[in-house]
């Protein structure tokens, strides 16, 4: 699964990287911003803010231990899709998707399933240096996860498991993303993700186990 996530996020990446192809910036004849500067306009950009699309993938995992005794491997695969708006002004707005999936075999089940997540994220973004070829940034949002327990071969409701659950979850984090002024766009970050009012997995105490991920990826796309 690990091997089939990491081939489709590479693919993804060289059709984006492709779609870079002409320098995004014109010349107006305005003096670009200095690198530390935190104007909210970029002279000769066609969005004047930089709108940016990425896709790519990385690992996740969970961090508590109680999910993790599920699992059989401590990290998972994930892939992603980013539209960001504002790339280039002091504060922007993430748009996310992201796919997850781990195999899963709760302690004395026979066999496995897979546990697969899918979340959508809205995250405000502080450009750190938005003006500069390299842009440290931190962000933070709100999101909605579902997750669904697929191919299981055990009963789920014997080992404390649903078959499905959904939940607000809320991301931050940071990143760092290289600018080229063809448009081309590298970004990596990493990501912990807070989940409050879970209910997927029963812990060995009969409660919720947290549902709290963290995630590390590279996302390559374009922006304008």
């Amino acid at each position: 699964m690990l091997t089939k996530t990491m081939l489709l996020a590479a693919v993804g990446s060289g059709i984006a990287a492709h779609a870079a192809y002409a320098d995004v910036y014109t010349d107006t004849g305005e003096e670009k911003p200095s690198m530390y500067s935190y104007a909210w306009r970029e002279p000769g950009m066609m969005s004047q803010i930089g709108i940016g699309v990425t896709i790519g993938g990385g690992l996740t995992g969970f961090t508590d231990q109680a999910v993790r005794n599920t699992t059989t491997s401590n990290v998972g695969g994930l892939w992603s899709a980013r539209a960001t708006i504002g790339t280039h002004i002091p504060i922007g707005l993430d748009l996310t998707y992201n796919g997850t999936a781990v195999d899963v075999r709760p302690l004395g089940a026979p066999k496995t399933g897979t546990l697969v997540g899918t979340n959508v994220e809205a995250a405000l973004r502080w450009n750190i240096l938005p003006h500069y070829m390299v842009n440290p940034y931190v962000f933070g949002g709100i999101g909605w996860q579902r997750y669904d327990v697929t191919n299981a071969n055990f009963s789920m409701a014997d080992f404390g498991f649903a078959d499905k659950d959904n939940f607000a979850e809320f991301p931050m984090g940071a990143g760092i993303a290289y600018r080229d002024k063809s448009g081309l766009v590298l970004d990596v970050r990493g990501t912990f993700h807070a989940v409050p009012n879970p209910g997927l997995i029963r812990d060995p105490a009969g409660g919720a186990a947290d549902m709290h991920t963290w995630d590390a990826g590279a996302n390559l796309g374009y922006e304008f």
